[in-house]
């Protein structure tokens, strides 16, 4: 019986240099964008640093002596409107002071000396944003006469705007200085500046009178709060 061989074709694989397989090996080709890649955004100031305590102090060994402070600073000249920014620039008589500062240069002061001459002298009255923190560093420091200075100066300023925060540091001051009545006056001038009492000046109100023995006054109070909803 005859064997019949089956002999398969050899097939001759070549490459061009054409091929796919060459360009694979080349180098990735790089794009070039006319498009002008967009600057990244400068990240914005936070509000609230001009108005960051910071805390300062100094310890006397030889006398046993410390003291811890904490200066604000607020807004200064550059931080003003334009406007106003040229109408104190140059003149030797309008002051740069910080918050702090001017704390300091009025509590200086006698409460029958001229503290609104002190308070016109400094640009950061022209900031709004400075009321609220002048006002709280002067009531911490107890000085209830100058504090109603600063506070009738303030409400005869044009960029003056009734805030809670205020007459609540204000109610709280007179409330342990136990001048109630002005506390009560307080209380009612803010409602007509429009500023709606909150949790805060109730609560002052009602334990400064409870602690003064004064219960009618206090019962009124609460259920003027219950009425409010507060």
């Amino acid at each position: 019986m005859a064997t019949v061989q089956h002999h398969s074709p050899l097939i001759k694989l070549t490459h061009s240099p054409d091929s796919t397989h060459s360009n694979s090996l080349k180098p990735p080709l790089k794009i070039h964008s006319n498009a002008k890649r967009k600057p990244k955004p400068k990240p914005k100031p936070d509000p609230s640093s001009p108005f960051k305590g910071r805390r300062s102090g100094f310890v006397d060994y030889d006398k046993g002596q410390h003291e811890v402070s904490t200066q604000v600073s607020g807004l200064r000249r550059s931080d003003i409107p334009r406007r106003h920014r040229l109408a104190v620039e140059g003149n030797r008589f309008q002051k740069d002071w910080s918050v702090s500062e001017v704390v300091e240069r009025v509590l200086e002061l006698k409460h029958y000396e001229d503290v609104e001459g002190v308070l016109n002298r400094w640009v950061g009255r022209f900031a709004r944003k400075n009321f609220p923190f002048l006002i709280k560093e002067i009531t911490q420091r107890g000085a209830i006469n100058h504090s109603n200075q600063v506070f009738n100066w303030m409400k005869n300023q044009k960029n003056y705007c009734a805030r809670n925060d205020i007459y609540n540091m204000m109610i709280r001051l007179h409330a342990r200085h136990n001048q109630l009545d002005k506390a009560r006056g307080l209380f009612f001038e803010m409602q007509k500046w429009r500023c709606k009492p909150d949790a805060e000046t109730y609560n002052a109100l009602i334990s400064a009178h409870g602690r003064a023995g004064q219960w009618r006054w206090a019962m009124n109070i609460f259920d003027d709060m219950l009425r409010a909803a507060v």
